[in-house]
C-alpha cells in the first residue's frame, strides 16, 4: 500500500510542477502578447504617418500638362 501511496504522491508533485510551468508559460506569453500589440500599434501608426506625407507631398506635384504627358508616353515607347 505505501508503494501505490509513494507513486500517487509523485504523480501528484509531477502534476503540481507541471501546472506551475504552465502557470508561468501562459504568464510569459501575455507579456509578449502585449508587447507585440504594443509594437504593432506604434508601426501602424507610423505607417499612417508616412501615409500622410506622401499624400501631400503628392498634392504640392504640379501636374503635368497634357503635352509632358504626351512626351513621357513617347519616351516609353521606344
Amino acid at each position: 500500500m505505501i508503494p501505490e501511496f509513494n507513486s500517487l504522491s509523485e504523480k501528484i508533485a509531477r502534476l503540481a510542477a507541471l501546472a506551475h510551468a504552465l502557470r508561468q508559460e501562459n504568464a510569459d506569453l501575455r507579456l509578449q502578447m502585449t508587447s507585440l500589440s504594443n509594437d504593432k500599434e506604434a508601426l501602424s501608426r507610423r505607417m499612417d504617418e508616412a501615409q500622410r506625407r506622401v499624400a501631400a507631398l503628392l498634392e504640392k506635384l504640379p501636374e503635368l500638362l497634357p503635352e509632358q504627358e504626351s512626351e513621357m508616353a513617347e519616351e516609353k515607347a521606344g
